[in-house]
């Protein structure tokens, strides 16, 4: 770790602040800011050298002193005792912008305390993290705002106390302003850690993602989609529409490590669409994920499933780090233990690994996952022999986020990422249009369904901006704008004009929204229709 002496020089405030944390939990010793002056100054304009700086090293002066010291800021005396003896404690840290303005230079370290600290006021004070807080916002306000949803009118308040002191926290706020000066009924919530005005966690819901999962509560998918930087990762919940697709109907960016994190997520998806909490029939969720047992406690009459191949995935993980023998063996019983049909072939496979499997193994398994069998299992799953669109709808969204986000990335970057997929063309750029337009070749005559199929096929290749009007969905698009209406089956284009059959902007709209692509009451039936193979009557 290093002494912390004069000319000690720090690259970057996350460097000064880890180093800070560690020194002080060593020693013993609580430091508080005195004095802090920003890297750029909104009264100034910034040198050429200072914009690609300010977010490495933040401020250009820092002066720490002692919980005990008597000198915070703006007091002018030092506090003295009835005998008019000194009872501040001296030490202090101070740094300041080096003369190559490229990093932080101690320029003073009085080290030397004049009291003993006892272990109990450490323990209950001392806190990691609290010099990478959003230093403008008062504690008394990240305090509040963690407890409930984002007001929009709050926002502002915000941006005032973090101007020239976070710029990365003010930057996240502008995108949320933006947020909600668009999608008044979003929902938003910041979560700062207790006492410390230190992000912990971002839940995000916007109102067309609460639409989405009031129309489609039964199935929800949730799991840890990727890593946006060294301390927040990205944490997605899914519904499936009625297409089959999986849908983004919440983003959770958190902190790594956070406790309780499946439960929030939950607890906080239910309060932004209170209608799902009865509905909700079966939560999927990823190996990795925690806290599974809390979730009833928020859905009750919902059921919490793991995803079965990444918990074989994981089990052969430890298998093969643990080099355990006979692995070929073992990993046919887990495979059968895993599709077992009945809770009695369940218990003759683990009877069966029980004879063959190392100690350390079956410990991990018995402890790790067989409290959780009924989560996994084939014979406890909530469809059986049903394939579970867990992996396929994940792996979905995860091709998505690649078009908008270039992980590592600060957090105002990837909240902005996440919204810009909230859109029409995104949702259309994936669709697999050739089951749809099967199903018409079905019901449709040959040139009826000519014509629905070159329809579908513009769909994924349309770039609208769609908009939910009191008359219908609202298309518009770089030269004309077309409305479906409210019931997702006519449009004002010519192509249904001409021909009364669906088109793309209905197509798109129904997509958006969620409605099955293929329905057959779209189609207006021909007199001279005539039966197919199925004894479906044929449409023109």
């Amino acid at each position: 770790m290093g002494d912390l002496g004069l000319g000690r020089e720090f690259h970057t405030w996350h460097q000064f602040s880890m180093f800070i944390d560690d020194w002080c939990e060593k020693h013993k010793v609580l430091f508080i800011v005195a004095s802090l002056k920003p890297l750029i100054s909104l009264r100034q304009n910034p040198l050429h050298h200072q914009p690609s700086l300010a977010e490495i090293l933040r401020f250009r002066f820092v002066r720490l002193i002692c919980k005990h010291s008597g000198t915070y800021v703006g007091q002018s005396t030092v506090q003295r005792n009835r005998r008019s003896e000194k009872i501040d404690c001296p030490a202090s840290i101070t740094l300041r912008l080096g003369p190559k303005k490229d990093r932080l230079v101690v320029i003073e370290a009085n080290l030397e305390h004049n009291h003993r600290l006892s272990e109990l006021e450490f323990a209950l004070h001392f806190k990691r993290h609290q010099l990478r807080a959003s230093l403008g916002l008062p504690i008394r306000i990240t305090n509040s705002i963690s407890k409930r949803f984002l007001a929009p009118e709050l926002i502002w308040n915000l941006e005032d106390y973090s101007k020239a002191k976070d710029k990365g926290m003010c930057e996240l706020l502008a995108i949320l302003d933006g947020l909600f000066k668009a999608d008044p009924s979003a929902k938003v919530k910041l979560v700062f850690q207790e006492d410390v005005a230190i992000l912990n966690s971002i839940f995000l819901a916007t109102s067309r993602m609460r639409e989405l999962v009031q129309r489609f509560p039964t199935r929800l998918f949730l799991e840890r989609a990727a890593c946006l930087n060294s301390d927040f990762e990205l944490y997605t919940v899914l519904c499936q529409d009625a297409n089959g697709r999986g849908r983004e109907v919440a983003y959770c960016l958190a902190r790594q490590g956070l406790p309780d994190l499946l439960i929030f997520i939950v607890a906080s998806l239910v309060q932004s669409a209170p209608d799902i909490k009865l509905q909700v029939k079966v939560v999927t969720v990823g190996a990795g994920v925690m806290g599974l047992d809390a979730v009833e406690e928020v859905l009750p009459c919902a059921r919490v499933q793991i995803c079965r191949l990444q918990v074989l995935e994981a089990l052969y993980r430890k298998a093969c780090e643990l080099a355990v023998p006979k692995e070929d063996q073992i990993r046919n019983l887990l495979l059968n233990l895993a599709n077992a049909d009945s809770p009695r072939v369940y218990s003759q496979y683990l009877s069966d690994l029980e004879d063959v499997a190392p100690l350390s193994f079956l410990q991990y398994f018995l402890e790790r996952w067989h409290p959780h069998k009924d989560m996994w299992a084939e014979c406890w799953a909530f469809e059986k022999n049903q394939e579970c669109p867990f992996l396929d709808h994940l792996s979905t969204h995860r091709r998505k986020l690649l078009t908008s986000l270039s992980p590592p990335m600060a957090l105002a970057a990837c909240v902005q990422g996440l919204l810009d997929l909230q859109a029409l063309h995104v949702e259309t750029s994936t669709l697999n249009v050739a089951p749809v337009v099967e199903l018409y070749q079905t019901v449709c005559l040959p040139d009826s369904a000519d014509l629905v199929a070159e329809e579908l096929d513009l769909v994924p290749h349309a770039h609208y901006e769609l908009k939910d009007t009191p008359d219908g969905y609202l298309l518009e698009g770089s030269t004309c704008s077309f409305l479906v209406n409210q019931d997702l089956a006519t449009c004002s284009c010519s192509i249904y004009m001409a021909h009364q059959l669906p088109c793309r902007h209905i197509f798109a709209a129904r997509l958006w929204v969620g409605e099955p692509l293929f329905d057959p009451s779209l189609l207006p039936c021909s007199p001279y229709g005539r039966q197919n193979s199925t004894g479906q009557e044929e449409c023109c």
